[in-house]
């Protein structure tokens, strides 16, 4: 009897020992400890057989921890919660490319060769030239994230190819080796051109980008608080107000973002923003005002750099502003509040 109570003792002391996110062993392979819900192969298992034969790394609650095998944890975070797929998607980038090793100067200045590998130009036709008006980011090898307004323009013409990987976007005529040609767009459906909202965009393109050192696709931010590290606009927009000239080369600057309340009363409610600035807007300035995104930056991304990866994630999207170099701070799609719709499209079958 004393023995039994010792075995007893002793195989609960080993099934419940192991947490969530722990490493475990399956056939002499390695695992994580996992939900049963969230471990694929257990979920197959019981539907199959109506058991599993995983072994047990303990209990939550009332749910069993099972060592779910590795190749089935791809899609599981470190808290045994199953990946959103812009998540997903960016461990999978972060595996399988290295993240630019160059010195960053903060601010109002050129950007470095690679740093911003998922910076895209929209180019637009006119008559056998294309002409440069809008920026975009790559999210994966096929779609462009922009803005709505670069889309459906004042002038009702509409981008037909991207230039990706380079700093200089001077040539007008196509060149192979740095533009793709645009197969269509996905339009939030939410936008009207009579409100300053909902601008964002998904541009999809007829072939897939090959990645490389200098070409591949920026993370989504997917977490609802603001993000505290520094925040970068990068574009080729106007740098003169008074001559209306735009750069030939890629353009970084460092940003602080603003609270909603602040900008709130930094901007009028209009015909064209009713209801103020919201939660699905995210605000972006500088104390001096001399920063600051401008005609020709639309639809380019606002982004930071974590320390974990050293890999960038887009945080907001580029949509309109009170001037140029103004106080008042220019305000951004907020990408969190369109995850859903953005992995819908680029990530469906996750």
């Amino acid at each position: 009897m004393r023995l039994e109570k010792l075995i007893f003792c002793f195989l609960l002391i080993k099934f419940t020992r192991a947490e969530v996110g722990d490493v475990c062993t399956y056939n002499n392979k390695n695992g994580t400890c996992v939900l049963i819900l969230n471990c694929p192969f257990a979920i197959r298992s019981i539907l199959n057989s109506k058991f599993h034969v995983l072994p047990r790394c303990g209990f939550e609650g009332e749910s069993e921890i099972v060592c779910c095998p590795a190749e089935e944890t791809t899609k599981i975070s470190d808290r045994g919660k199953p990946l959103r797929p812009a998540d997903l998607a960016c461990k999978n980038l972060v595996e399988s490319v290295r993240a630019p090793e160059v010195d960053y100067i903060l601010g109002g200045v050129v950007a470095e060769e690679g740093e911003f590998p998922h910076m895209v130009a929209l180019g637009y036709q006119r008559s056998s030239a294309y002409v440069f008006l809008c920026g975009g980011s790559l999210i994966s090898q096929k779609f462009v994230l922009t803005a709505v307004h670069c889309i459906e323009t004042l002038e009702r013409i509409k981008p037909k190819m991207i230039r990706v990987g380079v700093l200089n976007i001077t040539g007008s005529k196509w060149n192979d080796e740095t533009d793709y040609e645009i197969e269509g767009f996905h339009l939030y459906p939410n936008y009207t051109r009579a409100r300053k909202y909902h601008d964002l965009a998904i541009i999809r393109l007829t072939k897939p980008v090959p990645y490389s050192n200098k070409i591949f696709p920026a993370c989504l931010y997917t977490k609802e608080r603001e993000p505290t590290t520094p925040l970068y606009v990068t574009g080729w927009g106007v740098t003169d107000i008074t001559r209306a000239s735009t750069s030939k080369v890629l353009l970084k600057a460092l940003l602080d973002i603003v609270q909603r309340d602040r900008c709130n009363m930094l901007y009028t409610k209009t015909r064209r923003l009713p209801d103020g600035i919201t939660d699905g807007q995210i605000c972006a300035g500088h104390a001096t005002g001399l920063k600051d995104t401008c005609q020709g930056d639309s639809g380019g991304p606002l982004q930071g750099q974590t320390a974990l990866d050293g890999h960038y994630r887009i945080v907001g999207i580029t949509s309109f502003g009170n001037g140029c170099g103004s106080l008042v701070p220019g305000v951004y799609t907020r990408v969190f509040k369109y995850l859903d719709w953005i992995e819908s499209i680029v990530w469906p079958s996750e």
